[in-house]
């Protein structure tokens, strides 16, 4: 068709008189089209002009070729172009055609200019092209790119609004260290699919709107140093699926940032099977502490109303942060591996450890499914709320000599689990607040964190002002709860059972064993596998049954039992259990270390007292005077010891220090007879022999003994020699063994102790 405007004069290849064809009025599709070409000439015959596409595109809307198809009301006119190399440049800027594009193996030398047109509809399979510029294209179907091949170009995909969905399946996109999609603020009314993507460069989607979901199952990304997938602000009607392909099995992987800060997605957020490799910068000397520069996935405030899925293969070489995020359903993280150990890094240190996923904040309606996780590094969820379970079973948290899992101030609305988990480092869990159960049953924990500031290790577990609804187990299941360093729930509150039954406690390394200072619980059972190796701490703490065993009070740094309050034991005592309550008072006094605590036999006796032991409780409390006596001994000076020492002798023989003054009426028995029999046979000389008094060595006796009260007797006889030394002695017994008496009548009416 020479002399055309769009022909510029050129002799016509095949491929054009067939492109021409296509748009003769009335025809509305490619089977009209001139027949194929044969092989001869075959590469100029394929080549179409840009320049001559785009003008016989626009032009061949005043022919009227479109005008009937409207009339019919069908579906949009199909312009196929079909192994073509189009050569130029296909500027279609700012056109509006009716037509829905379709490129079937061809190949452009130049990006196409799609920027502000109007299309019914395109579509490019099996195409080549160096990018695709389309900002603000506006397409009223399906736009397809799929099995296409972008190299060295940019998919610029800004302010487009795309009426169907976006499909790049199978498509590979190329353009190392620049972007390789630049959608700001793109619009999808369907779905955005990309599976089996393979994108070299940053695909890059703020602010963009998809109505379905975003795919991108078995795809590559690569981007190292850099962020591979940069969706901040992205609204997503569906789920983001970045998981295995359903065809293929092949895994979504990533080398570079996933950045998803202010998402809000609709769905689920899916990276099951996928594989975040560690192609991320490590942290440099004066980066902020607050940050995760060798973060894999950033989703910082983000809003996923289903489920969050990083389980079962899922692999990450950097940190999964989702700080301040909420989750409308679970955090399922079963299964995955999250591995820091790569990174070496000066600006890492033992108080401020790389972590492996971060998590503070963040509130999650269901629950943490990590069961079989491997991390090395730091888990932290400071602040975290959970409204379900958190479930850390057969994990491994490797973090050695650091806060491996960090959970301060945590809300968790029903159990935390850490059952049969390998933990190297600490737990830091200070301030949490659990519905029901914390359940570290069979865990071991090693290698606790080292203060730097204080030159000592921190506690392997640290509950501090923990309130726990239920129950907190740290005892044995398959295998015995073992914690290197200290427990520490001081000020703690649970809200049933303490259980420490068949665990190993300390190693030596740090002087606390378990601190239980201030607890308060119903039930606490203290039934170490072996003696702690450090101190227990039970100062002030609270319970109704206590449980324990000889393996706790061995413990190598001794017991602090002072003010600690229970009421009962789980194994009640006897009347004739007097062995046993023999056993625990010597257990008492072997743990005090020489050291005066009246506490502790003060409770001893309350209890038994409140059990009707009134026998037991008094062998308690004579007990503690005679440890009251022994610490005075140790005390004063050597000269004075043994006074201190032979007064607390008589006070305990004669009445028991007060407690048994029935013993003292014994001796006043003993002394009366001794006297008795000694002025049987050494009468008296009365002093006034004229009154002709009747001598009675019983009266006498008895006159001289009992103080205050008088039988007419004492000042009757006149004693010499022996037996005025033996009224000496029978007075001071007296006075002595009466105030005793009347001091044990007393405080047996009064319940003073």
């Amino acid at each position: 068709m020479p002399g055309r405007p769009w022909d510029n004069g050129g002799p016509q290849s095949v491929a054009e008189r067939r492109f021409d064809d296509l748009l003769r009025p009335g025809r509305v599709s490619a089977d009209e089209a001139a027949p194929p070409v044969d092989g001869h000439g075959e590469a100029a015959e394929r080549e179409i002009r840009g320049e001559y596409l785009v003008r016989r595109l626009i032009d061949s809307l005043e022919d009227g070729g479109w005008r009937l198809f409207n009339r019919r009301g069908a579906q949009p006119l199909v312009i196929q172009i079909e192994d073509a190399v189009i050569t130029g440049r296909v500027e279609l800027r700012n056109a509006e055609l009716p037509y829905l594009l379709e490129f079937v193996g061809c190949r452009f030398e130049n990006a196409p200019d799609l920027r502000q047109a109007r299309l019914a509809g395109l579509v490019m399979w099996q195409c080549r092209f160096p990018g695709l510029n389309a900002r603000n294209l506006c397409v009223s179907n399906d736009t397809v790119l799929r099995g296409c091949r972008s190299i060295g170009g940019v998919l610029d995909l800004a302010d487009a609004d795309l009426g169907g969905s976006l499909l790049l399946n199978d498509s590979e996109l190329r353009n190392p260290g620049h972007r390789a999609i630049y959608g700001d603020r793109l619009k999808v009314s369907g779905a955005l699919l990309g599976l089996r993507l393979q994108a070299a460069g940053e695909i890059r989607i703020p602010g963009a709107q998809v109505g379905g979901n975003l795919t991108l199952s078995g795809g590559v990304l690569r981007n190292r140093g850099r962020n591979a997938l940069n969706a901040t602000g992205i609204q997503i009607g569906g789920s983001l699926r970045l998981d295995v392909d359903p065809g293929t099995d092949r895994p979504f992987t990533a080398a570079g940032r996933l950045l998803l800060p202010s998402a809000r997605i609709s769905g689920d957020l899916r990276l099951r099977d996928a594989v975040l490799e560690p192609g991320v910068q490590p942290p440099r000397h004066g980066d902020s502490q607050h940050d995760d520069p060798a973060a894999t996935l950033i989703a910082d405030r983000a809003e996923i109303r289903g489920d969050i899925q990083l389980d079962q293969n899922f692999r990450s070489g950097g940190t999964l942060r989702l700080v301040s995020a909420t989750v409308g359903g679970n955090l399922r993280m079963a299964g995955a591996r999250l591995d820091l150990s790569w990174l070496r890094s000066p600006a890492a240190s033992v108080e401020h450890p790389l972590r492996a996923a971060h998590l503070d904040g963040t509130q999650i309606l269901g629950n943490i499914d990590a069961r079989k996780i491997v991390v090395r590094g730091q888990f932290r969820m400071t602040d975290i709320q959970v409204s379900g379970s958190i479930q850390l079973n057969d994990a491994q948290l490797v973090g050695p000599r650091t806060d491996v899992l960090r959970a301060s101030r945590a809300v968790v609305g029903s159990n935390l689990e850490c059952r049969d988990t390998e933990i190297a480092g600490s737990l830091q869990l200070q301030g949490v607040r659990v519905g029901a159960n914390v359940d570290l049953r069979s865990a071991h924990l090693t290698k606790p964190a080292w203060h730097q500031h204080r030159n000592e290790y921190k506690p392997s577990l640290d509950l501090r002002a923990a309130r726990i609804e239920r129950d907190l187990v740290c005892a044995e299941g398959g295998r015995p709860f073992r914690a290197e360093g200290a427990v520490q729930l001081r000020w703690a509150a649970v809200g049933r059972h303490l259980n420490f039954w068949g665990c190993e406690l300390g190693d030596g390394a740090s002087p606390a064993a378990l601190n239980a200072f201030g607890v308060v619980t119903q039930e606490m059972t203290l039934f170490p596998r072996t003696a702690p190796q450090g101190r227990i701490t039970l100062r002030q703490a609270q319970c109704e049954l206590l449980a324990d065993n000889a393996a706790l009070w061995a413990a190598t740094g001794g017991l602090d039992f002072e003010e600690f309050a229970y009421e009962n034991f789980s194994e009640s005592y006897e009347l004739a259990d007097q062995e046993r309550v023999r056993r625990r008072l010597g257990l008492l006094r072997a743990t005090s270390d020489g050291v005066y605590q009246p506490g502790p036999y003060d409770q001893l006796a309350k209890v038994f007292r409140a059990n009707g032991l009134e026998e037991h409780a008094v062998t308690t409390l004579i007990e503690k005077q005679r440890h009251r006596y022994a610490a005075i001994s140790a005390a004063a000076r050597p000269g004075l010891r043994w006074p201190v020492q032979l007064w607390s002798l008589l006070q305990r023989i004669t009445v028991g220090y007060g407690y048994r003054p029935l013993r003292a009426l014994a001796w006043m028995l003993l002394f009366a007879t001794g006297g008795t029999t000694w002025f049987a046979f050494h009468p008296l000389t009365p002093i006034n022999e004229q009154d002709h008094p009747v001598w009675n060595p019983l009266l006498y006796t008895l006159d001289q003994m009992l103080p205050v009260v008088t039988l007419g007797h004492d000042d009757m006889w006149q004693a010499r020699g022996a037996s005025q030394w033996v009224t000496v002695v029978l007075i001071a017994v007296g006075w002595t063994l009466a105030t005793t008496v009347a001091a044990g009548i007393s405080r047996g009416l009064h319940r003073e102790r």
